[in-house]
């Protein structure tokens, strides 16, 4: 009866999925007067700039309101059941005390600084300092309809590869050539250190921590139950064209990088969709990485990448912090007993398993086989150490 209630559910949601996909090009959620591509310094300080920023502003709001919306919702769920509310309080810090926390890690600054200027230059970079390297694609940087990117995004043509084909064989193996050796250099770490839409996803996780809100705990079933959603929108963005439709229309980074450069362009269900991005992605880290088409495509090459992630399974205690830890739901990452590289398709590096990590040298991030950051039980547990001085200081 539950895999049958799980294929009932899966049809259904990649038949909406599909609804969004054929209707996406006739269902504008904003329109401009005019599509204005040309843009200047001098554009982005004026007015006319607000206008472009108004459909943003409008997602922006919806989101607040949903994530508001969904709140009181649970706040008046624990009113009714004591047991739902200390259960709550627990899980986001409300129920007393002060909670351990680590100092950042160097690695955890390296990266928040690489994608915050990443998603500058991407958007503005071009457009300030005059550079372009067009003939280049890099898998998930700019969004192809913001013109004044610095390199061409690789999503427009694999989504669009009957384009792709028209070009001369020159452009169409330069294509290949810089798209897979960026893959093959850094995979899904383009993820976790240089996407844009990931950096949003993360603010939105910061927020949501800040506040402290609870967030929704995923399971195996759940994270299951997306898979068969994953490959069905990754069928869509390599299939689509061939059927007459534009995945650009309802693909939530249109939403975010053109706008903030000051181009004018409609939006269509993409706006919607990354209303629900910025609400899931509050309640659940990287909730769009989960079912992002390109970012399955980077996972096939995961055994490729110079990024692995190394485990030695003497020193693992099977606690399953990682797993705990882990924004894409990864749990071989505590499971393995055997190998020691324990990489997964799924896995953005974002180095969330080596910090909750609480074993020394247990888990640990390689570049090139060199380790680039590790697991630490005297990280771990000076946040502990900060807690009993803050309650001894307390009782003096």
């Amino acid at each position: 009866m539950r895999s049958k209630k799980r294929i009932i559910i899966t049809v259904l949601v990649c038949v909406g999925i599909a609804a969004l996909a054929y209707f996406a090009w006739m269902i504008p959620f904003y329109i401009f007067e005019t599509n204005d591509f040309n843009t200047s310094i001098e554009k982005l300080l004026s007015l006319d700039y607000l206008k472009t920023l108004v459909p943003l502003l409008i997602i922006i709001g919806l989101s607040a309101l949903g994530i508001i919306l969904i709140v009181l919702l649970r706040r008046m769920l624990a009113k009714r059941d004591k047991n739902f509310s200390r259960s709550a309080n627990l899980r986001t810090g409300r129920a007393g005390g002060k909670a351990p926390k680590q100092k950042p890690a160097v690695f955890m600054i390296i990266r928040w600084i690489i994608m915050i200027a990443f998603a500058f230059m991407m958007i503005w970079g071009g457009l300030i300092f005059g550079l372009g390297m067009s003939s280049l694609s890099i898998p998930v940087l700019s969004c192809p309809w913001n013109t004044e990117q610095m390199t061409e995004s690789s999503c427009y043509y694999l989504s669009h590869l009957n384009e792709l084909f028209e070009l001369p064989i020159g452009s169409i193996l330069l294509f290949f050539i810089s798209t897979l050796g960026f893959i093959f250099l850094l995979g899904r770490a383009i993820c976790g250190f240089l996407c844009p839409v990931g950096l949003i996803q993360d603010i939105m996780d910061k927020i949501r921590k800040k506040t402290k809100t609870e967030g929704i705990k995923m399971n195996e079933k759940m994270y299951g139950a997306l898979t068969p959603v994953k490959w069905f929108i990754l069928l869509i963005f390599i299939g689509l064209c061939f059927a007459g439709g534009n995945f650009c229309n309802f693909c939530p980074a249109v939403a975010v990088s053109p706008i903030l450069a000051g181009i004018s362009t409609s939006l269509y269900v993409s706006g919607f969709l990354m209303v629900l991005v910025l609400m899931g992605s509050f309640f659940k880290r990287r909730a769009f990485c989960t079912v992002c088409p390109l970012g399955t495509i980077m996972g096939f090459f995961h055994k490729l990448s110079l990024f692995r992630v190394k485990k030695d399974c003497q020193s693992c205690t099977e606690c399953g912090a990682c797993y705990e830890a882990c924004p894409m739901g990864i749990k071989m990452i505590y499971t393995e007993r055997e190998k020691a590289d324990v990489t997964h398709a799924n896995c953005i590096m974002c180095g969330e398993c080596v910090r909750c990590c609480p074993e020394d040298n247990a888990l640990s991030l390689t570049f090139a086989g060199k380790k680039i950051y590790t697991s630490s039980r005297k990280k771990i547990m000076s946040g502990y150490e900060e807690v009993r001085n803050y309650y001894d200081d307390k009782k003096d």
